[in-house]
């Protein structure tokens, strides 16, 4: 029986048993705190990184810069995300309202940066006020450089921080709420399932958005009404999707059997300094046949700079957040990732697609912190990728947000996306 009640106390303790991460239960209206555990913790948020898209694009949508029937074109970097995505070639066009049902209901790839590159012109430019927006907020322990949260370990937030946003969309956007419990998505003859598997198991709930990658874990953001109250609930780091949609449901069954009291705020809860502890990593929990993703010698390119080489490409990639996390690296551009060394001299934790202006300014703030770095000249890099190539190196296969959730990504003909 699903309706069971925890410990009577003010600021609830998730059971460790059913949270590996934070977790938060709070009244999106008043934005007061009913129970939570390590909100101000920072954890890598996944697709849930695509609320603050959502919030983004319907500010753009109010101001009148976008339209929800302007037709938008799919370009090439947006048709290169990996799923889950709905797979429209390059060059179609669709529907703003179309890509967010894409972007919320099916949690597409792809779509965020349709979405992103028709809102500000490009993705870089869209991740500026995506942070932006987040600072009006008051959500200082996130930040974001893409719209779909694909790993990168500068895309963070926490609990406290993701709960603030879920209130502002709500608050702030009404009329956009139905994209958060639409039940599925119709393309062509095809209807996809809701990824929140919670809006088919409580019934209850009425929003809001799943993520998933191998660091962060199963995360959700759900909201419930019942007798005319509205809860909400940010879960972190569960170990499996019907797992995170169980705590989810625990808690908001708990909340609605609490008396309405004056709680403390959201933004009261500190967030841990950015730095200041590098998230945790779920790969070994939720993703046991992947290891750390190793750099593809045809990405490597630019200038690049080093923090250093290591036996592991685990203990390479445990430097790299830690750095990519200080003053220096959070606002870095270019590309971070772990580079197999030749001659089974181990891997290099680095950051690659940069200028020389840029790289040698990094170098030097990175040796103002007394932390290491070294420059990687285009012939390094090129070097390196011209020995991984004829040795034939393989990556494995990137993360792959809500891709074992509800179905396997299955790409769409493009004659059905028309239709919708």
């Amino acid at each position: 029986m699903r309706r069971f009640l925890l410990a009577a106390v003010l600021l609830l303790t998730v059971p460790q048993a059913f949270a590996g991460g934070p977790s938060l239960l709070f009244d999106p209206m008043t934005e007061e705190v009913i129970a939570q555990d390590r909100a101000g913790e920072p954890w890598y948020p996944a697709s849930l990184t695509k609320l603050m898209t959502a919030y983004v694009v319907f500010h753009k949508i109010r101001a009148g810069q976008l339209k929800l029937d302007q037709k938008i074109a799919v370009s090439a970097l947006a048709n290169s995300q990996p799923p889950s995505k709905i797979g429209v070639p390059v060059g179609q066009k669709l529907r703003v309202d179309f890509a967010l049902q894409a972007l919320l209901v099916y949690s597409a790839n792809d779509m965020a940066y349709v979405l992103a590159e028709a809102a500000s012109g490009s993705v870089a430019a869209f991740a500026a006020e995506m942070n932006a927006e987040a600072r009006k907020l008051g959500m200082t322990g996130s930040h974001f450089v893409n719209p779909n949260g694909l790993f990168d370990p500068r895309n963070i937030s926490t609990a406290r921080d993701i709960a603030l946003l879920a209130a502002a969309i709500l608050r702030d956007y009404p009329e956009h709420n139905h994209y958060f419990s639409q039940q599925s998505l119709r393309v062509g003859k095809r209807r996809l399932a809701n990824r929140n598997s919670l809006l088919r198991q409580m019934p209850e709930a009425d929003g809001m958005k799943t993520g998933f990658v191998c660091s962060s874990g199963f995360n959700l953001v759900a909201t419930a009404t019942r007798d005319g109250r509205r809860l909400g609930a940010v879960i972190f780091g569960a170990n499996n999707g019907k797992q995170r949609a169980d705590l989810a449901e625990m808690l908001l069954v708990d909340g609605f059997s609490r008396p309405r009291t004056v709680g403390i705020k959201l933004d009261t809860i500190p967030n841990v300094k950015t730095g200041a502890i590098v998230p945790a990593d779920m790969t070994k929990e939720v993703c046991k046949s992947k290891p750390v993703m190793v750099a593809r010698a045809k990405d490597l390119a630019g200038w690049g700079i080093s923090f250093g080489n290591y036996e592991t490409a685990a203990t390479a990639d445990m430097a790299l957040r830690g750095r990519m996390l200080s003053k220096s690296g959070i606002t870095l551009p270019g590309t971070a990732g772990i580079i197999r060394l030749p001659e089974n001299r181990g891997f290099a934790a680095a950051v690659w697609n940069l200028d020389k202006a840029t790289s040698e300014e990094a170098c030097a703030r990175y040796h103002g912190e007394k932390a290491p770095c070294t420059l990687l000249p285009p012939e390094v890099l090129a070097g390196l990728a011209a020995i991984a190539a004829v040795a034939k190196e393989t990556a494995p296969a990137a993360d792959d947000p809500e891709g074992d959730e509800v179905e396997t990504q299955r790409k769409i003909k493009p004659r059905k996306v028309q239709k919708n």
